[in-house]
């Protein structure tokens, strides 16, 4: 690949962390705002307790109000931002781990599981498995290096990468922008193993993760 076409390859890359990051932080907000109630709702005797709180733990509660729907109907950038090219943000083993199975499975999983309907996909087959899959590759932020192996030959031209890369803004739809950046000695100690890092701001936060490690 020429450079060109590895800062647009980045680009997308980014983007899907990015949105992966965003929704993770929306879902930590609403978790945050059932823990507050919690409290007041074990509090209330039995009979009191809403019938979803009574005899429950708070994580079946919380597990309950996952929101699966969110993966009956898709729209097309997203699917393809993160279910279809963005399964190659993580790596083959976590593919293994979560689901004893390689990306190609998991990919022909969710193909055979949605049709294209216009500018949508439509779930028309929906499983366990699939909705395991779908939450799991939508929320987990362990993620692979931006640039794989296939992508970029050895360490020397990682490096020159990483040096292409540096100082790189991303500019998202809603405003926001990451910055990538090659992490100095004054850094901590998790970002001086890293030879690029990115700082994002899911609701306005600054997040900053390794995006290729040393």
């Amino acid at each position: 690949m020429n450079a060109d076409e590895i800062v647009a390859l980045v680009r997308r890359r980014i983007e899907s962390r990015y949105r992966r990051l965003c929704f993770v932080h929306e879902e930590l907000e609403r978790l945050n705002a059932l823990a507050k109630l919690e409290p007041a709702a074990k509090n209330k005797s039995a009979s009191e307790q809403a019938p979803d709180l009574a005899n429950r733990s708070f994580e079946d509660f919380v597990f309950s109000r996952i929101n699966f729907s969110v993966y009956k109907k898709i729209d097309t950038e997203e699917f393809n931002l993160l279910f279809k090219d963005g399964l190659y943000d993580y790596d083959d083993s976590f593919y293994q781990q979560f689901f004893s199975m390689n990306r190609e499975e998991v990919q022909k999983t969710i193909t055979e599981s949605y049709v294209k309907a216009g500018p949508v996909y439509l779930c028309k087959k929906s499983s366990p498995l699939l909705l395991s899959i779908m939450r799991t590759v939508h929320t987990t932020l362990d993620f692979a290096p931006l640039l794989g192996g296939g992508e970029i030959a050895d360490n020397d031209q990682i490096k020159a990468v990483a040096g292409i890369l540096d100082g790189l803004t991303v500019r998202h739809d809603d405003g926001m922008e990451t910055k990538l950046f090659i992490p100095h000695e004054t850094n901590s100690s998790i970002q001086e193993k890293a030879l690029l890092c990115g700082t994002f701001y899911p609701l306005g936060k600054a997040c900053t993760i390794t995006l290729i490690p040393e």
